[in-house]
């Protein structure tokens, strides 16, 4: 037998050296936890048997075995490490999944796919890429292959969800008066949730009526200032007297009256529960926090606003991303001839 044991105390400790082919494994002395000597036999025969079939199975056999939170850990450790935002995605793709080996993380980063519908394609593929590279930069120390991923599912589901003048404004009144307030930013200024949710005193111009979003908390990078809606103007000015007229700190307080987290600190959205409950009163369904955003956009096109001045108080990127909004005019034309008898 390669392995050897001898007793300290009343447990059995084994050790020794498994040879495979021309290599020899080192196996430094363990406990094998048995007070029987039999019983100590076994557990050393199949440690032996372990180390052989992984040695003969190779680095690819070593990297089946390997668990994605130990890739991972080695991802985030790595010289260099990795922005706080990455580190904060592989945080919540570990508590999720990193107790599976990475020859299941294929099957594993599927079912955690299709439990967060709520991810777009661009935030899914954000994830995927990051644990791809976890697991590939584990797999190249040990010169094993790293197994691929799934591909992102685009899920077929209509991305300019917008809602008719019954439908708005039933559902703005059946908010919260917390929830209401930030709302009623993304229904009639276009913000995204983040940037509404962590709107400051300091960004309201009351001189010139609007609201400015530095690039820290805007999604492109870029400021950019957006005039205020009457609506809109009103109900900060209310909020801004209660508050005390202050020059600066949060605009919107939870229902707990604390200022709202980072959203992509904390992987979620703050408003969910309250959206789906006033979804729930105003009878309104397949509508998410993010689509008050496309709603806007709709309204706006509607109203006869030209693409680029979309592009500019939306905060896109570029004219491509608000192209898609022009055949909202086509289909509400389209619809007009329709009730025509």
């Amino acid at each position: 037998m390669a392995m050897h044991l001898r007793k300290r105390g009343s447990v059995w400790y084994a050790s020794g050296t498994v040879r495979v082919g021309r290599e020899s494994h080192a196996v430094p002395e363990f406990s094998t936890g048995s007070r029987a000597r039999i019983d100590a036999e076994a557990v050393a025969a199949a440690e032996e048997a372990r180390i052989r079939q992984t040695a003969l199975a190779g680095p690819t056999g070593r990297a089946r075995g390997l668990a994605i939170a130990a890739a991972i850990e080695a991802y985030l450790t790595r010289p260099g490490g990795v922005a706080r935002q990455d580190a904060q995605k592989l945080g919540r793709v570990n508590d999720a999944i990193g107790d599976y080996t990475l020859a299941d993380a294929p099957a594993a980063w599927a079912a955690w796919q299709a439990e967060n519908p709520d991810h777009s394609p661009a935030t899914a593929t954000r994830y995927r890429a990051l644990l791809t590279a976890a697991i590939r930069t584990a797999c190249a120390g040990i010169g094993a292959d790293a197994p691929a991923l799934p591909a992102v599912r685009h899920r077929k589901r209509e991305m300019l969800a917008h809602l008719t003048d019954t439908e708005r404004a039933a559902l703005l009144r059946a908010y919260s008066p917390h929830a209401g307030a930030v709302v009623l930013v993304l229904a009639y200024q276009g913000m995204r949730t983040r940037e509404a949710l962590r709107l400051d005193w300091r960004d309201v111009d009351w001189r010139t009526e609007s609201l400015r979003i530095p690039a820290q908390r805007a999604k492109a990078g870029r400021a950019r200032a957006v005039p205020m809606h009457q609506r809109v103007r009103l109900m900060l000015l209310g909020l801004w007297h209660a508050a005390g007229q202050p020059q600066a700190g949060p605009v919107f307080l939870s229902a707990r009256g604390e200022p709202y987290a980072d959203t992509r600190d904390i992987g979620g959205n703050p408003l969910a529960a309250a959206h789906r409950t006033a979804c729930r009163k105003a009878g309104v369904t397949g509508f998410r926090v993010h689509d008050w955003r496309h709603d806007w956009a709709a309204r706006m096109v509607l109203a006869g606003v030209d693409l680029v001045t979309l592009m500019e108080l939306g905060g896109w990127q570029s004219l491509a991303m608000v192209q898609r909004y022009a055949t909202i005019r086509a289909d509400h034309r389209r619809e007009a001839i329709a009730r025509l008898a």
